[in-house]
């Protein structure tokens, strides 16, 4: 088996092989894709607002408490 490793941007849910890159019609081929994970609120699924993407995605802030019920219904 041969390897061939090349970095790539998906575009249309597809990656494009380099053009050095020659593979005959039907050859059998394994594929490994290798990506960092993007963190962040940029990231979105299709239909998904603001509070759902807050959701997948907790804001962490250090030292936060949150207010008890009772602190809750004094304000």
């Amino acid at each position: 088996m041969q390897a061939i490793e090349f970095d790539a941007v998906v575009k249309d849910r597809s990656i494009p092989l380099p053009s050095s890159t020659t593979l005959p019609p039907g050859q059998s081929v394994r594929v490994v894709v290798m990506f960092e994970p993007r963190c962040g609120l940029d990231e979105s699924l299709p239909g998904e607002d603001a509070i759902m993407k807050l959701a997948r995605h907790p804001k962490i802030v250090p030292g936060f408490a949150p207010l008890s019920r009772d602190e809750a219904h004094e304000r």
